[in-house]
């Protein structure tokens, strides 16, 4: 038995040392975006693989950048040594460039198409070229030219090189945009280029006015922030990095230095960027977080976590380099732990980036494998159903492509499916939805004609009369008399009892209703819900609330200033007053369920119209029940809604209280229960 048992320690221990980053688990978690933009978890993208400290007998302090050659050997800004490391992708020292005279913070780096190297140095205030071999070519120092400006800094901190030899320079402080040099002569200064702009609010315009300038320097928002980081790809597009919360965190440049891309998601204090051969871009961030996004700025994957002092693998203290190779393995520089981590793609990514390659190259037919491949491993992976759904309206396959937009929340993508589907539809069935309404605009002719030769539609139309004289239908029906003259509608409600309570409050709950229905079961392409959600008691809460409050505040607003209205004229006005909704509602129902983004303005326009009628009947409702001019009403409203804010801070003030005093009381109480259990 003993033997046996110290066999399994031993098998276990093997184990143990065998795979001990396996029973470890990934140091972070991936997610994507989920169909309602938020940040779902998936599968793993990248699996830390090693971690390159050392590089034959040296090591790295306080390394600022990374780069790929073409000779796909890793080229390091070693800044803390003054140096240039030239490195395997395996982590071999190949060589060191080293310039006591010239290196002082070399901070940048880069290579072009000849091997040369060339470095960015901050301190130095210059953009040295070697030759592969390391020796000094030339130098790139301040431009004179009178637009680079007297003032502005010019201490470079990154460089990239385009294919015919133009340097985009990022320059620390230069909030004037990227410093763009072209090789000619001796370095002519072609202009600032992608400045960023400056968030402009009203706040920042009164601080323009009022603060000196050495105040507003001072000040996040008032100048505009200078570009972090940046990278090239092969069709000379620059991807420039900024530490923003916006979409400015990433940003892809045109020759003409516009903005080309607009992420779906972005992180704060993003440092890096790097881009592949396929046009998928990652950036990086100090927290130690890396996002991937497609050539088109969706985000695919957010990964990676900060290192709070254990040192595993796959966590980072602060990246300030990034590449990625054809095989989409990474490098991630940090700059604090002076070391090389590399990642490479798992299974699910792979294929992943194996299906947009292919749908990218116009092979729909055989991405699709891939994506179901994807769909298999995670069928919540949003653009697993979004790429499939591509590919499959490609091949004319709408319906199958329009599930697929709907299951990944892909309203542009569903919307186009969509518009096939009806146009196929209505192709199909045009002859007999005409022949349909032929026949029924002639039915009704017919029996009109037959109506007024035999009466046959008398009872008919005496049965009709009963009903809408009975006083159950008349006085809610009385509401729609607001739509064509509110002052009748207001003398009716006020004089002649055309109105009740009871009859406001049916208007009201099938406002209600409708606006419900409106809510949860417009059409997938304008539902501002997420499916499946449905908060019903909330918002009757919401709705009868406010309504009431609005109510009661006019109310004593127009007590005060010597309106006529009495609270039931009020109560019932204000609920006649929706008539328009009650007739718009349904029809925007019904046009959310069959219209697509290219006729999305009938909804705009029933929304303007809708809103804007029920708005006028609110200043003529209050204007004929007080008996107010227009002028007056104006301001009546005007008090009514300051009204409003102070009874919500006050109902605020007496809600915390309340809070307040049930947790002094439950405090109390379960003192009380302590000590009395502690002396029994």
């Amino acid at each position: 038995m003993k033997k046996r048992i110290a066999y399994l320690l031993l098998a276990a221990l093997l184990v143990l040392s065998i795979c001990p980053s396996a029973l470890a688990g990934m140091p972070y978690k991936t997610f994507t975006l989920g169909v309602n933009k938020e940040l779902v978890e998936t599968q793993t993208a990248y699996e830390p693989v090693r971690s390159m400290i050392r590089f034959g007998e040296e090591t790295l302090k306080n390394p600022q950048d990374l780069r790929m050659g073409p000779d796909g050997n890793l080229y390091i800004a070693d800044t803390g040594n003054k140096r240039i490391l030239v490195v395997s992708p395996q982590g071999e020292l190949i060589r060191e460039i080293k310039d006591k005279k010239n290196f002082k913070t070399p901070s940048g780096v880069n290579v072009d198409a000849s091997g040369n190297i060339y470095v960015a140095d901050e301190s130095a205030r210059a953009v040295l070229v070697y030759s592969p071999e390391g020796t000094l070519i030339r130098s790139w120092e301040k431009p004179t030219h009178p637009l680079f400006g007297e003032t502005a800094p010019y201490k470079p901190r990154k460089v990239v090189i385009d294919k015919r030899g133009n340097l985009y320079i990022c320059s620390k402080g230069n909030t004037n945009g990227i410093v763009q040099i072209s090789p000619a002569g001796e370095g002519e200064f072609l202009g600032y280029y992608g400045a960023n702009q400056s968030s402009v609010t009203l706040l920042t315009a009164l601080k323009k006015a009022v603060f000196t300038d050495e105040q507003l320097s001072s000040m996040a928002g008032i100048i505009p922030i200078s570009v972090e980081n940046l990278c090239i790809d092969g069709k000379g597009m620059v991807y420039a990095v900024s530490q923003t919360n916006d979409e400015r965190s990433l940003r892809r440049l045109n020759v003409a230095g516009r903005n080309t891309l607009t992420p779906d998601y972005w992180t704060e204090l993003t440092t890096a960027v790097a881009v592949t051969e396929q046009g998928s871009v990652f950036t990086a961030n100090a927290n130690g977080r890396i996002v991937e996004y497609t050539a088109e700025g969706d985000m695919l994957f957010v990964f990676g976590a900060f290192d709070s002092g254990d040192q595993r693998i796959g966590t980072f203290k602060s990246i300030s380099g990034m590449v990625v190779d054809n095989e989409y393995r990474l490098y991630v520089l940090d700059s604090v732990l002076g070391s090389i981590q590399v990642l490479e793609p798992t299974e699910f990514t792979t294929l992943v980036h194996q299906a947009f390659t292919l749908f990218q190259d116009g092979r729909y037919a055989e991405s699709k494998v891939p994506w179901t491949e994807v769909q298999r491993m995670n069928s919540l992976f949003t653009y697993a159903n979004t790429g499939m759904g591509e590919a499959l309206y490609r091949e004319g396959e709408f319906s199958e492509a329009l599930q697929n937009f709907r299951n990944s929340g892909n309203r542009s993508g569903y919307s186009d499916a969509y518009w096939e589907l009806r146009s196929n539809w209505l192709h199909t069935h045009v002859g007999l939805i005409l022949i349909v309404l032929v026949a029924a605009v002639a039915a009704v002719q017919i029996l009109k004609a037959v109506n007024r030769k035999t009466g046959v539609l008398q009872p008919v139309t005496r049965a009709k009369t009963r009903v809408l004289s009975a006083r159950a239908v008349s006085q809610p029906g009385w509401a729609f008399h607001m739509l064509k003259n509110p002052y009748d509608c207001c003398y009716g409600i006020k004089h002649e009892g055309r109105a009740g309570w009871w009859s406001a409050i049916v208007i009201l709950l099938l406002y209600f209703l409708l606006s419900v229905i409106s809510k949860y079961f417009s059409g997938f392409l304008f539902k501002n819900v997420q499916e499946g959600q449905f908060e019903v008691l909330n918002d009757f809460i919401t709705f009868f609330g406010a309504w009431l409050l609005l109510v009661i505040c006019c109310y004593l607003v127009c007590t005060i200033k010597d309106g006529e209205a009495s609270f039931r004229d009020l109560f019932i006005g204000s609920a006649y007053i929706l008539a328009p909704m009650l007739v718009f509602l349904p029809i925007r129902i019904v046009l959310t369920n069959v219209l697509t983004y290219n006729e999305s303005f009938f909804i705009t326009l029933i929304d303007v119209i809708s809103y804007g009628w029920t708005g006028l009947l609110i200043l003529l409702m209050i204007m004929y029940l007080n008996d107010y001019s227009f002028k007056r009403t104006i301001s009546i409203v005007i008090l009514t809604l300051f009204t409003v804010l102070v009874a919500v801070a006050l109902l605020f003030v007496v809600y915390v209280l309340i809070v307040q005093l049930v947790s002094f009381l439950s405090g109390i109480y379960g003192e009380v229960v302590y000590r009395f259990v502690r002396r029994t």
